[in-house]
């Protein structure tokens, strides 16, 4: 059974091997290589940090940044999940973003946003059945190892 938790410090190096896993499948992030820990620990909102677990073993991950630093923008937050590889396809990404929403909106959070690779189809047919909707296609909006990629905006809005 996959269990959802706040992120601790002794679950850093599960969530940087899940992030390397994401990395080298081309289609999850435009990230080349694995952030620092130190990096992440600053890019991310504390209480929008979290694990999936399985009998002990963190299995998946989810995380919230901000999008500016302008106050007005002060509740929209840019959305990540990892789920390592032999573990998707096992709903972990499901009870991962479920947390992340359900803390997102207790939070204050009005929009979390995500851009996804359009190729990643299983991460936007979990965002839509978590209640994504589509924003539009960002064409050759960055390079990714030489080649212009899209993605595809997607958000969230906080129910009045």
């Amino acid at each position: 059974m996959t269990s959802v938790r706040a992120l601790v410090d002794d679950d850093w190096p599960a969530v940087l091997r899940i992030y390397a896993e994401g990395i080298a499948t081309g289609n999850a992030t435009f990230e080349t290589e694995v952030p620092r820990r130190e990096v992440l620990d600053a890019r991310w909102l504390p209480g929008q940090r979290w694990v999936a677990d399985i009998a002990g073993v963190v299995v998946g991950w989810a995380a919230a940044s901000p999008v500016s630093t302008r106050s007005c923008y002060a509740g929209v937050a840019e959305t990540s999940v990892y789920v390592a590889t032999q573990f998707q396809g096992r709903g972990v990404g499901r009870v991962l973003l479920q947390q992340q929403v359900a803390a997102a909106d207790e939070a204050g959070l009005w929009t979390l946003q995500t851009s996804i690779f359009p190729e990643n189809i299983p991460s936007l047919e979990l965002h839509y059945a978590a209640g994504f909707r589509l924003v539009g296609v960002r064409e050759r909006i960055a390079q990714h190892h030489g080649v212009w990629r899209d993605t595809v905006l997607i958000e969230r809005r906080r129910p009045q």
